[in-house]
């Protein structure tokens, strides 16, 4: 799954997640150390992977986030669900979401984003935001538009459908529409 994304995502992602999976030294050649892990975002950010046994309820959740905690599961995937999972495994986790925690400005924001979980939670509403931006989030940069969401990163198809396709409807960022529009897990 590695050497494949690698090869999708060199002209596709946004250059600040593939600084992070190179700072971050992941690559093909085994299971994820988290402990290794943790050091490199430590010493960068403050940030650390936690090791959870798959989805964690939103308010823990959060509060991991609030105190620059990563959950990341500590299953993979097996060989029928390579190219779809519904719920995120090591390789999304660790792949998809660590290599931005070394940037300083989207490690602030996801703690931030974190407590704001914590004092909204009865509120609801900002999985939506977490959807459409960290899971699912473009960027335009100097050289086009990239991915940053570690839902489209970590998986074979998307990358290419939502950069290369026609059928995305692709929308600026708008907070209010954000938090009004459904999200599915199962579609493109």
């Amino acid at each position: 799954m590695f050497g494949r994304q690698h090869d999708i995502l060199r002209d596709r992602a946004a250059p600040e997640f593939l600084h992070g999976l190179k700072g971050l030294g992941i690559a093909a050649d085994g299971i994820p150390d988290f402990e290794r892990l943790s050091e490199v975002l430590h010493a960068a950010t403050g940030w650390r992977i936690v090791a959870v046994p798959g989805l964690v309820t939103d308010d823990v959740f959060f509060a991991h986030l609030a105190n620059r905690r990563f959950p990341a599961t500590r299953f993979i995937r097996g060989r029928d669900q390579l190219d779809y999972l519904q719920e995120p495994d090591v390789f999304h986790d660790v792949y998809g979401h660590v290599p931005l925690l070394l940037n300083p400005v989207f490690a602030d924001y996801l703690e931030a984003y974190g407590r704001g979980g914590l004092k909204a939670f009865d509120l609801g509403g900002l999985a939506w935001l977490y959807w459409y931006t960290v899971e699912f989030g473009l960027i335009r940069t100097p050289a086009g538009l990239r991915i940053y969401g570690s839902g489209i990163v970590s998986s074979k198809g998307e990358p290419i459908y939502c950069l290369e396709s026609a059928k995305p409807k692709r929308v600026a960022f708008d907070l209010m529409r954000i938090m009004r529009t459904d999200y599915r897990i199962d579609d493109y």
